[in-house]
């Protein structure tokens, strides 16, 4: 089964993939790992913008986090193929938080689970969340990932 059937299984779908907004590649390929510059949450082509708990929910938050775990694979796929994927090996999640926040992995799981579904279990990325006072456009959730290549 490929990813893009357990995508469709899973009833999600990749959006356009994003071109970078600044002097960097959004992929860049070494060996066989596959570093994804921070990428954040779309919707409907605009980033999503907000504070986690402030304006933005636990439950929006984590689905930001899976938009944007959807946008790195959507840009995944432009560059190389995500049936070229062997899985995650890390990530960073960034949350724009309110100071008195402090449920970070709940909203790291959007993402995770997108990658539980696509990979299993046994091919979790190691994985760190944390909150920040600010990230760029105003977004909620940057993500930051290493993906391994297949042999």
């Amino acid at each position: 089964m490929t990813i893009f059937d357990r995508l469709s299984q899973a009833g999600l779908t990749l959006p356009p993939p994003i071109h970078p907004l600044g002097s960097y590649r959004t992929v860049s390929i070494s060996g066989n790992q596959l570093y994804v510059s921070g990428l954040g949450p779309f919707e409907d082509g605009k980033p999503i913008v907000g504070i986690v708990g402030g304006d933005i929910s636990l439950e929006k938050a984590r689905d930001a986090a899976r938009l944007t775990m959807l946008m790195i694979l959507a840009c995944i796929d432009q560059a190389c193929g995500l049936d070229n994927i062997e899985r995650c090996i890390q990530m960073t999640v960034y949350m724009r938080a309110e100071q008195s926040f402090t449920q970070h992995p709940q909203v790291a799981n959007g993402a995770s689970d997108v990658l539980l579904t696509l990979f299993g279990q046994d091919k979790l990325p190691a994985r760190s969340a944390l909150g920040v006072y600010t990230l760029p456009m105003g977004i909620p959730v940057e993500i930051e990932s290493i993906f391994e290549l297949k042999r």
